[in-house]
């Protein structure tokens, strides 16, 4: 998989959305695996203005990256320099996305640096798609589409098929404005709600509270129903003592991460889905990973109480076995059943930071193997193998074991009919690491 582009467009604000703090500094921490041509403040519902001034904050992050950077090189290679990191952040529009001409699709809006710098990242000559993290309004993109089409329109095409756009719900009326007018042509993964402040009375039909909403209204148990939260998730990976414990006490980026006002993380799922780690497929949202699961669809206005136009990736269930020994249907499901393992990972590359010595916190494993006559010939140097089966990524119709001796055996389903079978290697030792590799079976 080649190392995927991406840009972030975040309403990150100190002592109010601190969970676009969080999410930054883990960012930070995957920027060798993922390669980031921009951050971009912005605004949204929330925050309104003062898009330059909060420029500042992603600097001040940036600067604590650079101080943990002679460690992070002792683990891992593919780190850039700080200074790489200053030169890409950006202020987008200062305005609130609230209809065309104001706060975006105006000249107006032309010399705008984020916006440049938005549209040369979605016109650069690379092959590769351009993932954008929506983790406040789509204001700033909404007018580098717009100026592209108004000025470039040869390119217009071209730019609408890079894009991959992934959006922590609609936090301005930016979003649904470019839903409606370049409809189908555009790739977005999002729960959509109303782009005002009173959007957020609906979050907890999204999937992506699944990273960590499990008590709070932002959960819910099956994503149709409105509960005070969810369960089955394990708690005690979002919680302030291990957050304290294995991420604030940890170098300087840590120092940063700040204890969450509402949830922890709200944003991270934009980018989790896009790091390489075997389980994750970027361009095929309908197989799951670290960011959920979606289906591509056109939802009915009842679902979200907006009307949407075209299809877009949105809203699938898991069914996964809880930390509380039962069965839990929902679209945070797809979130939730991964967080051992990326919290685990996240707190592996925060020791990272802490020490260049490299015993203090292995590597991910690395998975070698393949499918043979049925049976599942993996290894992974060191590590503790597991195998099952991800029914929701596929259409198998009948039922699937996997042996003591990696024998695969199915009975029942259909010739034509995908099973999706997931290979994990976990380290043996603290933070245990998670790798995967995924075989996909065409009956």
């Amino acid at each position: 998989m080649k190392t995927p582009r991406y840009v972030v467009l975040t309403d990150i604000l100190d002592g109010f959305e601190v969970d676009d703090i969080q999410s930054m500094i883990r960012l930070m921490l995957y920027s060798n695996e993922i390669d980031i041509e921009a951050l971009i403040s912005c605004t949204s519902c929330f925050v309104k203005g003062n898009v330059s001034g909060r420029v500042g904050l992603i600097h001040s992050i940036i600067d604590a990256y650079g101080e943990t950077l002679p460690n992070l090189r002792a683990h891992a290679s593919g780190w850039r320099s700080a200074d790489y990191y200053h030169s890409i952040t950006y202020a987008g529009i200062d305005e609130y996305g609230l209809m065309p001409s104001f706060g975006f699709a105006s000249m107006k809006y032309k010399e705008n640096t984020g916006v440049k710098a938005l549209i040369e990242c979605i016109l650069r000559e690379d092959s590769r798609p351009l993932y954008i993290g929506l983790w406040g309004g789509a204001n700033t993109l909404a007018q580098a589409v717009w100026q592209i089409e108004k000025l470039m329109p040869d390119k217009l095409s071209t730019a609408l098929g890079k894009l991959r756009i992934y959006g922590i719900s609609d936090q301005d009326h930016a979003s649904r404005w470019l839903r409606k007018k370049y409809g189908d042509r555009l790739f977005w993964i999002v729960s959509p709600s109303r782009g005002s402040w009173f959007g957020n009375y609906t979050y907890w039909k999204a999937a992506w509270p699944g990273i960590s909403s499990d008590l709070v209204k932002h959960g819910s148990e099956d994503g149709v129903h409105k509960t005070l939260g969810f369960s089955g998730g394990r708690r005690d990976l979002v919680s302030n003592d291990w957050i304290d414990t294995n991420i604030r006490s940890k170098g300087a980026l840590g120092a940063l991460y700040p204890h969450p006002k509402y949830i922890v993380e709200g944003d991270t799922p934009s980018f989790l889905w896009i790091i390489p780690n075997g389980l994750n497929v970027p361009e095929r949202p309908d197989y799951g990973g670290w960011g959920g699961r979606y289906e591509y669809y056109r939802p009915e206005k009842a679902q979200f109480g907006v009307t949407e136009r075209h299809s877009i990736w949105t809203n699938a269930s898991d069914t996964v076995l809880g930390s509380d020994g039962r069965m839990h249907t929902s679209p945070q499901a797809t979130i939730w059943r991964w967080r051992e393992a990326f919290q685990n990972d996240f707190a592996a590359r925060m020791l990272w930071t802490s020490s260049p010595d490299p015993a203090i916190a292995s590597c991910r494993p690395e998975i070698k193997g393949e499918i043979r006559d049925w049976r599942l010939n993996v290894c992974a140097d060191g590590c503790e193998l597991f195998f099952y089966p991800y029914p929701e990524a596929g259409s198998f119709t009948g039922k699937c074991q996997i042996s003591h001796d990696k024998k695969i055996i199915i009975s029942g389903g259909r010739s034509g009919e995908t099973l999706h079978i997931i290979a994990e290697a976990r380290t043996k030792s603290a933070p245990f690491l998670t790798s995967y590799r995924r075989f996909i079976i065409t009956l």
